[in-house]
């Protein structure tokens, strides 16, 4: 069980604006709105707590509906069987950047300002972005130091994975030692937060970002979206 804390974040300005939309105000202009995002920047860097958990799995099988995990836990899913069907391990993962970031979007949104607020969250977006890249990369990394290969993430919400399944997530590993807890809807909090399982083995094909974009169902709603 890996647990990482404060991890380095380097977020490019490109990809803020692009996680951020539109301005919500609809009077800034790009280079108004890249000069408020520095000063937000600057801001959240004493904002953002950026932390990581996780831990590979041993598969004990693959059913039809179901891929089960040596400690008996279970996740449902005819799709998401399928894609896990070669894997030797399921890594899974939390990922955090806290809650300072959204209290202080809540702040300035009632502080009437919002355009900082949906600003911030924005950067927020693209902060859990980032680091759900960077958790991807290092167990893709430690994968092939053993000789195996690495799927894409996934995530409950994803294929026909029911959310109901973060509460195996929450099970298995130290959530609350990243401040984390699931609502009445099993959706995390802090909100910028993200799960991943991602199949690890010799012959485990790894699956393109785009192909595992086609299974999500916010589509092309989605701003990670890679189109």
């Amino acid at each position: 069980m890996r647990v990482i804390r404060d991890m380095d974040l380097q977020l490019d300005m490109a990809f803020v604006l692009w996680c951020q939309g539109e301005d919500p105000s609809g009077k800034l202009s790009k280079a108004q709105q890249s000069s408020l995002n520095r000063e937000l920047l600057l801001e959240s860097r004493q904002l953002l707590k950026p932390s990581v958990v996780y831990h590979p799995f041993p598969l004990r099988e693959v059913r039809e509906q179901s891929v089960v995990l040596d400690s008996s836990a279970i996740f449902r899913g005819h799709l998401l069987a399928d894609r896990f069907g070669l894997a030797e391990r399921v890594a899974l993962a939390l990922s955090t950047v806290g809650s300072g970031l959204e209290e202080r979007a809540s702040w300035y949104r009632e502080s009437g300002d919002e355009v900082r607020a949906v600003l911030l969250d924005g950067i927020g977006t693209a902060a859990i972005g980032e680091l759900a890249e960077q958790t991807h990369r290092l167990i893709r990394d430690e994968a092939q130091k053993r000789g195996w290969q690495a799927s894409a993430p996934f995530q409950p919400g994803q294929l026909d994975w029911p959310l109901g399944d973060h509460k195996v997530f929450f099970d298995l590993l130290p959530a609350e030692e990243l401040g984390l807890r699931l609502d009445s809807q099993h959706l995390m909090i802090p909100s910028k937060s993200i799960s991943s399982a991602i199949g690890l083995g010799h012959d485990m094909l790894p699956l393109a970002m785009d192909r595992a974009c086609k299974y999500c169902p916010l589509g092309d709603d989605c701003r990670f979206s890679r189109k």
